[in-house]
């Protein structure tokens, strides 16, 4: 009955971590999407290309 008791013990202490961590992470990125996280792998560094801007004359 001991095993159960830490079994289920350590199962809601990585639960609260888990959550805890994931609301952190959550909270400090605000200004990305998932799809920008998603390919951050991808990222050789080279800055993004400036749009066309039109004249204003």
């Amino acid at each position: 009955m001991e095993v159960f008791a830490v079994t289920i013990f350590m199962s809601l202490a990585f639960a609260v971590l888990f959550a805890v961590l994931f609301f952190a992470e959550r909270s400090q990125r605000r200004d990305r999407s998932i799809e920008q996280d998603a390919l951050l792998p991808l990222d050789d560094g080279a800055p993004a290309p400036s749009r066309r801007q039109t004249p204003l004359s």
